[in-house]
């Protein structure tokens, strides 16, 4: 009984030993209390999100300017594009028709570049085709008000500015060499007097592009005329084209000009130094500072009865192919481009490197200017000028004009004659615009 007894006991307290090893461990207490949290767990950081890079924006862009600043041009863009990483420029030079021409056809196919440098007289055929953007939905008045109101006019057709010049001028003014006559004519009565007296030898008085309507377009302004109305229609058949051709054919009969005589007659007297004035334009002023030196001087063609020779002006200007106002990216990329290549800062640059007079008026200020005999009479000249009109009718002036021009001074047609003919031919022309 006892033995049984004892087997019992054992056998109980080996199954307690055995459950004890197998429950759990307790965990010894901590010497101290864990530390408590002051603020929530922070939720894992994710990466930030880069925003996707812009993507580039590229302009095609067509100029027809001279080879001596194809140079500059390229010298604008890249300083424009290390400004605006996010914009690349492609500049192709075309000659002056081609250009027209190319821009016309690529248009029309929907594949123009973006912008174009043009002469004013493009706004005429480029706005009747619908193919370019008005200015205003582009540039407000306050980014226009920087240039001369005259400067602006010759883009303008059927009252919409279709350009911004980025010069201003191409306009005429009297050359004369200090040599020969050291302070210009007063009027221009004074100058047909002392060109007579200067007439000698192989030295000629007076000389310019004599069958050429550019330069009959001041005169015929001094007589109260100009070559289209404020509608745009040709104006030929008056009093005052009259008058305008009895007076410079008088000028030949007289011999106060060669009797034969173009552009490139009055500029090779003037660089040799055979005439002592002429009538010709601002591009030529670096190659006659070239040939005379401080020999040249520059100053408005004098007033004819006391009325302004007033000559044509214009500039260069940034037009914008239509389609761009249908694309944010490339308009606002558009806008930028101009108004860097037209600001003040290109435009000292222009006036610096080649006697471009500026269409930014606090530039017209500048002491390069003022200061400068050549540049404050080229100054001067401009001031008398009107801006030629861009109209696509001007063409058709053109043509007309020049034929009839042509037949007064060789004295096969009277000024009358002329006239009347110059009208109707600008009336046929226009009246296939339409």
């Amino acid at each position: 009984m006892k033995k049984t007894l004892w087997l019992v006991l054992s056998v109980m307290l080996v199954a307690a030993f055995v459950l004890s090893a197998c429950g759990p461990k307790q965990t010894p207490p901590p010497t101290q209390p864990p530390a408590q949290p002051t603020q929530p767990p922070a939720k894992p950081t994710e990466a930030p999100t880069q925003p996707p890079a812009a993507e580039k924006v590229t302009l095609s862009f067509w100029e027809q300017e001279g080879e001596e600043v194809d140079v500059f041009l390229d010298q604008l863009i890249a300083e424009f594009e290390a400004a605006n990483p996010d914009i690349d420029v492609e500049r192709t030079h075309y000659e002056n028709e081609a250009l027209r021409d190319q821009f016309q056809t690529a248009a029309l196919a929907e594949a123009a570049p973006e912008v174009v440098r043009v002469p004013n007289d493009f706004a005429g055929p480029f706005s009747a085709l619908d193919i370019v953007a008005p200015i205003n939905e582009l540039f407000d008045q306050k980014f226009l008000d920087q240039f001369f109101p005259g400067a602006l006019q010759p883009a303008v057709v059927k009252g919409t500015l279709w350009g911004v010049p980025d010069n201003y001028g191409n306009h005429l003014m009297l050359l004369y060499n200090k040599d020969l006559i050291p302070e210009p004519p007063a009027t221009f009565e004074e100058l047909i007097e002392k060109a007579k007296a200067l007439t000698q030898g192989d030295i000629q008085g007076f000389a310019y592009n004599l069958n050429e309507p550019f330069w009959g377009a001041g005169f015929y302004g001094a007589f109260g005329g100009w070559p289209l109305d404020e509608n745009d229609k040709p104006q030929f058949n008056n009093e005052a084209f009259i008058n305008y051709l009895k007076f410079v054919k008088s000028l030949k009969d007289e011999g106060v000009v060669p009797q034969e005589c173009d552009y490139n007659c009055a500029d090779t007297l003037f660089k040799e130094g055979k005439a002592a004035m002429i009538i010709n334009g601002d591009w030529s002023l670096g190659s006659y500072v070239e040939a005379l030196g401080d020999k040249l001087g520059v100053a408005p063609v004098p007033p004819i009865n006391g009325n302004p020779y007033t000559e044509m002006t214009s500039g260069k200007y940034f037009m914008v192919y239509k389609g761009v106002l249908d694309d944010p990216a490339k308009k606002d990329a558009v806008v930028r481009f101009i108004t860097f290549m037209t600001s003040a800062d290109v435009q000292k640059r222009w006036l610096d490197q080649f006697k471009r007079l500026p269409s930014n008026q606090e530039v017209a200020k500048d002491p390069a200017i003022t200061s400068d005999p050549i540049l404050a009479g080229s100054m001067a000249a401009l001031a008398n000028g009107r801006g030629m009109p861009a109209a696509p009718e001007m063409r058709c002036a053109w043509d007309a004009w020049r034929p009839n021009l042509e037949g007064v001074m060789a004295g096969t047609i009277t000024p009358e004659e002329a006239a009347a003919a110059a009208q109707q031919a600008a009336d046929e022309c226009v009246a296939t615009l339409k």
